[in-house]
């Protein structure tokens, strides 16, 4: 079907993607040398992550991968693009996300106060606030957090435009127009490439947008993925690697490249804790 030559952009997600659970390790050879030969080939590169761009930058400054990204698509919405001067907004995207959440913001006072109620009675979340507005909630555990998603689901639908992100013990309060994958396809019609043209690989629940063959027509993920990712990239005719995090993007793009890739062949199962590595992310993950 595809090979790294007809894939254009790689959309990989960061943290327990293309990076361990808090790891400062280099960047892993295998996927190192995937990625060069992918942009050696003319492809792109694109992080699409739940960091902030600041934070996705120190991340880059200690993983150090053989070539920058091209784009960044941060805080699970804004599309950055990559200029001798900086990092710059990719369009008018960024400002219109900004303002629609900052209308939704003040129209879902109900929602929030809400949210504060379901507080008192799960006490063991925190609301997080930025200038007074809740923007989020973390969890004490992931068994908290579940309770928790499970609510706002309830609460969110009071709201036409209210939605959230769920990335393990962390849940990002969001328009629901915006996400992982409404960001990459602004990104594909912005650089005028189809889902066809794109690999993306993920390992969490803020990864399903993207994951789904709605956006990408390669969809992939490592080995430590949470189980409803795997089931989704399945669904999807995608690819479970057997090795984890960037090595198991590695082993997708091979795959791809392959004899079977090229012919559709479908998913093989995923190997649990190949390497050593946890399937499930935790507290500090985004």
């Amino acid at each position: 079907m595809c090979n790294l030559i007809a894939m254009k952009l790689l959309s990989t997600d960061f943290d327990g993607t293309i990076v361990a659970w808090d790891s400062h390790v280099p960047c892993d050879p295998a996927f190192a040398e995937a990625l060069e030969d992918h942009v050696r080939r003319g492809g792109l590169w694109a992080i699409n992550t739940g960091r902030s761009l600041p934070h996705v930058l120190e991340g880059l400054s200690r993983l150090r991968p053989p070539v920058p990204p091209h784009f960044l698509l941060t805080d699970e919405r804004e599309v950055w693009y990559r200029k001798r001067s900086g990092w710059v907004s990719h369009g008018p995207w960024n400002e219109t996300c900004r303002q629609r959440h900052e209308q939704l913001f003040q129209e879902a006072e109900e929602v929030f106060a809400l949210v504060k109620e379901l507080n008192a009675a799960i006490p063991h979340f925190t609301i997080l606030y930025d200038n007074e507005l809740p923007t989020g909630l973390v969890g004490a555990s992931e068994e908290v957090m579940d309770r928790v998603a499970e609510e706002m689901a309830k609460l969110a639908a009071l709201h036409p435009d209210f939605g959230f992100q769920r990335n393990s013990i962390y849940l990002r309060f969001c328009h629901r127009d915006y996400h992982k994958g409404s960001a990459l396809a602004e990104l594909c019609r912005l650089e005028g490439l189809t889902r066809e043209d794109v690999l993306a690989a993920g390992d969490n629940l803020n990864d399903l947008s993207m994951l789904d063959g709605k956006y990408a027509a390669l969809p992939a993920c490592p080995a430590n993925a949470l189980s409803q990712v795997k089931e989704t990239v399945r669904a999807a005719g995608g690819y479970v690697a057997g090795a984890c995090f960037a090595a198991g993007v590695a082993e997708a793009m091979r795959y791809f490249a392959s004899k079977n890739g090229r012919e559709g062949a479908n998913t093989r199962p995923a190997l649990e804790n190949v390497g050593g590595c946890e399937t499930q992310a935790p507290g500090l993950s985004r």
